[in-house]
C-alpha cells in the first residue's frame, strides 16, 4: 500500500525532496530538523523566523501552526507564529530582529549602546511583523516564491510595507527582497560622549525618527545535507553617511536528527561598535554564529545558537509542529 502511493506521489510532482515526502506521509523516522532547510533560498539559515525577516518570500508553507521561541537569559523571548496550507504561508512574528546577527543595523545612542553590550541585553525593538507567502512556480528544476511583509513601529504607529521573491534554477537558489522601515531615537537625559553636549541639543528635539529601506540578496545552493548560502543586506538612510552594509555568509549539515549552523558576518557601517569591552569606532567588523539544533520527533525541536544576538551569548531555541 505504501510503495503505490510512493510512486504516485513521486510521478505526479516534478521535485520532491526527501523532507517534503516525510512531510506528506507519517514516516516515524524523519527527523523535525528536515523542515528548517525545505525553503526555496536562504535554507542554511538556523530558523524559518530568521529567514523570513530577510526575506518574506521564505515563509514556511507548511501544514498547520508552527511556534518558534528564541530565549536569551535576562531578556524577553522572541517568538513568531507560522501557518501554512501548503501553497500559502504567514508569519507573526514578535521581533524585528534589528542589530541581531542575521539582521539590519539600525543606530543607537552610544551610552544606550554601551550599557546593553555591557550587561547582554538585545535590542529593543517596538515592531510588530506580519508576513505572507505564495507558491508561483514549482517545475522540474525551477520553483519561485513570492512574499510580502507589513512593519509596524509602536512608538511612530506607522505600518511600512515590504516585498520579496524566492527562488531556484537547477541546483542554485536565489533570492531579493525590499522594505520600508523607521527607527526612532529618545533623546532625553542622553549625552554624546565624546563631547558631553546633550543629544537633544544636538538634534534641536527631545526625540528624533527616520525612515529608511531596507535591501536584501542572497545565492546559494543545496546538496543533500549541506546548504550554503552568501547574501548582502543594504540599509539606506535619509542621511547618506549613515548607509550601512552587511555581508553574510552560511552554511548548515543536517545529519539524521540534527543541524549544524555555522555563519560569518562583515558589517560595513559608520555606526558604534562593541569591542574588547569598549566602544569602537572603526568601519568594518567582522562576526561568528554558530548552532545546533536536535529534533526530538518530528514535532519539536530544540537547540542552543551563539552570538544570535551579537553579545557573544548563549541562547535556546525550540521550534514546536501541531
Amino acid at each position: 500500500m505504501i510503495l503505490p502511493l510512493f510512486l504516485i506521489l513521486l510521478t505526479s510532482m516534478p521535485v520532491w525532496s526527501k523532507s517534503d515526502i516525510c512531510d506528506l506521509l507519517d514516516i516515524r523516522n524523519c527527523p523535525g530538523v528536515t523542515r528548517q532547510g525545505r525553503r526555496t533560498s536562504l535554507p542554511s539559515l538556523p530558523s524559518p523566523t530568521t529567514s523570513t525577516i530577510l526575506n518574506p518570500a521564505t515563509v514556511s508553507f507548511d501544514r498547520g501552526l508552527g511556534i518558534e521561541v528564541i530565549q536569551q537569559a535576562g531578556n524577553p523571548a522572541v517568538f513568531s507564529l507560522a501557518s501554512g496550507s501548503g501553497k500559502l504561508g504567514g508569519a507573526l512574528i514578535s521581533s524585528s530582529l534589528e542589530n541581531t546577527f542575521f539582521g539590519n543595523r539600525v543606530f543607537e545612542l552610544d551610552d544606550n549602546f554601551l550599557k546593553r553590550n555591557e550587561e547582554k541585553k538585545q535590542y529593543k525593538t517596538s515592531k510588530m511583523n506580519l508576513a505572507l507567502g505564495a507558491k508561483l512556480l514549482r517545475k522540474k528544476y525551477m520553483a519561485l516564491d513570492l512574499g510580502v511583509i507589513l512593519k509596524r513601529h509602536s512608538e511612530i504607529k506607522r505600518i511600512n510595507p515590504g516585498m520579496g521573491l524566492s527562488g531556484k534554477i537547477g541546483p542554485l537558489n536565489f533570492g531579493a527582497a525590499y522594505y520600508q522601515d523607521d527607527f526612532f531615537l529618545n533623546l532625553e537625559g542622553h549625552n554624546d560622549p565624546l563631547t558631553g553636549i546633550p543629544y537633544s541639543i544636538i538634534f534641536g528635539s527631545s526625540d528624533y525618527s527616520e525612515k529608511f529601506t531596507v535591501t536584501t540578496y542572497s545565492i546559494g545552493t543545496k546538496f543533500q545535507g549541506l546548504a550554503l548560502d552568501a547574501g548582502v543586506i543594504k540599509t539606506n538612510y535619509e542621511r547618506d553617511e549613515m548607509d550601512t552594509e552587511i555581508h553574510l555568509y552560511s552554511g548548515s549539515y543536517t545529519f539524521k536528527n540534527f543541524m549544524f549552523n555555522l555563519a560569518y558576518r562583515n558589517e560595513i557601517s559608520p555606526a558604534t561598535k562593541f569591542i574588547d569591552g569598549q566602544l569602537d569606532y572603526r568601519k568594518s567588523t567582522g562576526a561568528i554564529f554558530t548552532g545546533l539544533q536536535m529534533s526530538l520527533n518530528r514535532f519539536a525541536i530544540i537547540g542552543i545558537n551563539y552570538n544570535y544576538f551579537l553579545l557573544e551569548e548563549y541562547s535556546l531555541i525550540g521550534s514546536f509542529f501541531f
